[in-house]
């Protein structure tokens, strides 16, 4: 933990002493037009190449370079990104698909490609990096402090994914690899290939550059997954008066008697993933040398990406845990030994068997036209519009199916950490075998449909110019302005809710056609840490058929809510087709930028000085539109003759349907920035930066949706979104020491604080609705309403540590580690939660490698540290942490020729595990198994 005086001491005063001597060279953030040819390859090579970087940069930076013509460090563009000092993945189906930099999440990193905002097929703002090919990319650079002339968006920080560019070389080349990819859980080899080509003419006045990548894989995840940590005074247990009875016994929910804070699982689900991703990415450059001082840049990148999954799974939901001699409570107050009707005649234990189905159909395009125009020797200006877009056409594709067996004999849940054991008392009635007796047991229970539709479009437009005065104590100004047009578009796609639960509940003795529905019992084996993971298999089509056939044959199929759920069937068109519900959103935002910085260079007791200032102001008007339900009225619902007013009011809504609204608002902020580079020697710098940063807030609570709950005469509640969100502002000090030896060698420490205003809380206020006009009191207009708000601040700090050593004799190895610490955590003390930032954790890597003679050898361990990945889950709003996870990583690579290179790469060899739990690490709540990894293949170029 860093003592925070200290800290702010040691930057103001290495700050300090450049700010009088003005201000140095602005940080190009933009990309080189004119690389030279890259001959040298290989992992030596690109480490060489981004420590380069990173010593010439303006800005506290990290970057990782492309190996050689169309070959990344990594399949996966997040995968390398790990291995960045302060950088964490968040992984889906054991790849990366989201990147946080400081301990701050994904929708705090802002991403550009080839400097321009892309947009992204996500409900938010976080990009996902599995949807581009890291075939396609030359350089990422991870900027962690910013200047007026980066675009704002990242409090953590920024990453720019710099694509290859035919004046990148010089004349013909090309590049290829075949690739076979194992994935050790589902036993299956999927393909890969890419090929790309780049060529000069007219003199190397006219270059084109063209890739293309395809990518298949076919993956299996083992996962067992508790809802949520139930209190029990929220969510009390179920208490017999005649246990001997079962149901006829009585029974009645009871927490009165159990006052203190005490806690228990609440479901146990095992189940098997399986996954299959296809992945068609390209991108077409074209570059024109127009005149000696302008060159053309037109370019696009196109990627689709489609992944399905389909997911067996089986288990218990604990809605009725009894009290017993058999619980045992630990010093935490959670109950490690529970009993959910396991003694004799608690027939009372439900088991369910799922298949969940999902997809994940996306689509991407990045585009524009570039000109850099050398105006004089003294003035450059480059232009740059683009436009992109992305979506996630998902409008109710993902499915659900559930069968059930009901008043079964129950379990004693014991758990100690990791994976909890359960001893059945009778395992012949729920054990799944194919013709058995539980079998035509099995009772219909939920079948519905859903998805999430995402589609997104920008429209960009900058220009910067930058002047360097041949004779001026300022070496360099710069100045420019950017507009971006970002709209969002989200639709939520659901079965109602009559026809999702038509048999739930309705359904409890009416006999299923198992032999038609059930098509088969699949074994996992041990895969569970113990736990028997058979399910029966659910057939989909027969199901539905099934259900739609004998709808008028359910228990209670004549009752009010049976017949309800029978129209609001038909009504549907009879099938289970999923609606866009109301609260569906638009967000546009219209984001204008202007900025002004300046540089000068001077030397301090004969030690260079660099050093650059400048401000951004950003003007951000947003547009939030979507559906609502509009409260108009509240009426006193009627009472029975001779009893006293009813308390309930009932709601009267402008339209039940919901009213098109359309909400607006308006900021703008001004973001200053200093940084000061000192060259101590010609190996050895220090920096220092101050900046302010900021984050927009995330989409989905912008939308302007809102429901309402309760209404009585004394509590009236609500919940929504709130359009009037202001965004995250960070005030960051950064100081940084780098000792650059040899050719690419380096070590650096680099320590860090940010100090965030208005962060983003969920609270409940009271709220004067001027909507409502029909009512009986005017105080009955006064809701108490749940919706995020602006209103914590949060400080965290760090420090990073990275060494980088290449030997003569062709060994090297490259090692960082960072250190995080944030005063918004949660604490375990007393079961007491407050205001916390999730994703707070220590990060390190360290990688050995050999190079030399064409053979090509790396071994790669990632480590994180244990970490809060929600601060509030279920009802009882109880926190999810990660537990530490490290993997490794190993390739290995043999050039035959100078053009041809056969390889083998393995990612997560151990097959490591993600582990998560409550407040404390007895407390399950999830485990996966994502598998090894292993790609082999041949790579050639020309």
């Amino acid at each position: 933990m860093f003592i925070k005086s200290r800290m702010s001491m040691a930057v103001v005063a290495a700050m300090t002493s450049t700010l009088a001597l003005g201000s140095a060279q602005a940080a190009d953030t933009t990309v080189d037009e004119n690389l030279e040819e890259v001959v040298v390859t290989g992992i030596a090579a690109s480490l060489g190449r981004s420590i380069d970087k990173k010593r010439n940069s303006e800005l506290v930076s990290d970057s990782i370079t492309a190996e050689d013509l169309g070959k990344f460090p990594d399949n996966n563009i997040a995968d390398s990104l790990q291995r960045i000092p302060g950088v964490a993945i968040d992984r889906a189906g054991g790849e990366g698909r989201f990147v946080s930099i400081r301990g701050l999440g994904p929708d705090f990193s802002a991403v550009l490609i080839n400097g321009r905002s892309p947009a992204t097929e996500n409900e938010d703002r976080a990009f996902s990096f599995d949807t581009l090919a890291s075939e396609l990319v030359r350089t990422v650079d991870v900027f962690k402090t910013s200047n007026a002339g980066l675009k704002e968006g990242g409090l953590g920080g920024t990453i720019n994914i710099i694509t290859a560019r035919p004046f990148d070389f010089d004349g013909f080349h090309a590049a290829g690899s075949i690739k076979g990819m194992y994935e050790e859980n589902s036993e299956d080899t999927s393909p890969q290939a890419s090929f790309i080509v780049s060529n000069t003419f007219n003199d190397e006045k006219l270059g084109v550059l063209a890739s293309l990548t395809y990518q298949e894989r076919s993956s299996a995840k083992y996962t067992v997954e508790n809802e949520h940590i139930s209190k029990t005074t929220e969510e009390p247990f179920l208490n017999f008066t005649n246990p001997s009875q079962g149901w006829a016994g009585g029974y009645a929910y009871s927490g009165d008697g159990l006052e203190e804070d005490t806690y228990r699982i609440q479901s146990l689900y095992a189940g098997i993933t399986n996954e299959t991703r296809e992945r068609i990415g390209g991108n077409l450059v074209l570059q024109l040398q127009a005149t000696d001082d302008l060159v053309l840049t037109a370019d696009v990148i196109h990627s689709k990406y489609d992944s399905s999954t389909s997911k067996y799974s089986t288990g218990s939901y604990m809605w009725a845990p009894t009290l017993s001699p058999l619980n045992q409570i630990d010093e935490h107050g959670f109950y490690n030994v529970i009993n959910h009707g396991y003694d004799a005649g608690y027939n009372i234990t439900g088991y369910a068997h799922l298949l969940t189905t999902t997809e994940r159909p996306t689509e991407s395009n990045v585009g524009g036209l570039n000109a850099a125009w050398d105006i004089s020797d003294e003035w450059k200006m480059i232009a740059d519009i683009s436009m992109s877009d992305a979506i996630l056409d998902n409008r109710g594709l993902d499915r659900l199916y559930i069968v059930e067996f009901l008043d079964r004999p129950g379990y004693i849940m014991t758990s100690n950490g990791g994976i909890p054991t359960l001893e059945y008392a009778n395992p012949a009635a729920i054990t799944p075998e194919m013709g058995s007796a539980n079998m035509k047991d099995l009772r219909a229970r939920i079948n519905s449909n859903d998805g999430v539709y995402n589609k997104a479009k920008n429209h960009e437009f900058k220009f910067d110019f930058e002047w360097s005065p041949a004779d001026s104590f300022l070496s360099q100004v710069k100045f420019g302005a950017n507009n971006t047009v970002a709209e969002k578009a989200t639709e939520y796609w659901k079965t109602p809710d009559l026809i999702r639960r038509m048999y739930h509940g309705l359904a409890t003795q009416q006999v299923m056609d198992t032999d038609a529905v059930i098509k088969g019992v699949l074994k996992p084996g041990n895969v569970f840490g113990g736990l028997n993971g058979d399910v029966y298999m659910i057939d989909p089509v027969a199901y539905r058929n099934w259900m739609a056939e004998n709808i008028d044959g359910r228990t209670r199929a004549n009752t009010p809510a049976g017949i309800a759920s029978k129209a609001a069937f038909i009504a549907n068109g009879s099938s289970w087709d999923a609606v866009k519900s109301n609260d569906s959103s638009t967000i546009e935002e219209d984001v204008t930028s202007f900025y002004l910085e300046a540089a000068a260079d001077t030397d301090v007791f004969a030690m260079p000085l660099h050093v650059s200032g400048g401000v951004r102001y950003t003007d951000t008007a947003l547009t939030s539109s979507g559906t609502t339900q509009v409260l108009i009225g509240l009426e006193r619902e009627a009472a029975e003759p001779g009893r006293p007013p009813s308390p309930w009011l009932v709601q009267q809504f402008a339209d039940e349907a919901g009213t098109a609204v359309a909400m607006k608002n308006d900021y703008d902020n001004w973001l200053p920035s200093l940084n000061a580079r000192l060259e101590v020697t010609e190996d050895f710098y220090i920096r220092a930066a101050f900046s302010e940063t900021l984050t927009r807030p995330t989409l989905t609570a912008l939308a302007p949706y809102t429901s309402y709950q309760t209404t009585t005469t004394s509590v009236r509640t609500a919940r929504g979104n709130n359009p009037n969100l202001k965004p995250f502002v960070s005030q960051n000090l950064d100081l940084s020491f780098e000792y650059y030896y040899d050719d690419a060698n380096m070590i650096a420490v680099a320590l860090y604080k940010k100090d965030i205003d208005d962060f983003i809380v969920t609270m409940s206020l009271p709220e004067t609705l001027e909507t409502i006009v029909d009512v009986e009191d005017p105080a009955w207009r006064t809701f108490t309403v749940t919706r995020p708000q602006n209103g914590e601040s949060a400080t965290i700090e760090g420090a990073e540590l990275n060494w980088t050593h290449v030997f003569e004799n062709g060994f090297g190895l490259s090692g960082n580690y960072t250190f995080v610490n944030s005063d918004a955590s949660l604490s375990a003390a007393g079961a007491i939660q407050r205001f916390a930032l999730p994703g707070i954790s220590d990060t390190g890597n360290a990688t050995v490698f050999y190079d030399k003679d064409g053979l090509q050898l790396r071994v790669a361990y990632n480590y994180r540290t244990e970490f809060l990945g929600r601060v509030s889950n279920g009802p009882s709003s109880e926190p999810v942490h990660y537990d530490a996870y490290g993997a490794v990583d190993v390739s290995a690579s043999y050039d035959f020729t100078d053009k041809i290179t056969v390889f083998v790469e393995g990612s997560n060899v151990t097959g490591e595990t993600v582990n998560k739990y409550g407040r404390y690490k007895n407390q399950f709540i999830g485990f996966e198994d994502t598998g090894a990894l292993y790609t082999f293949g041949i790579r050639a170029k020309l």
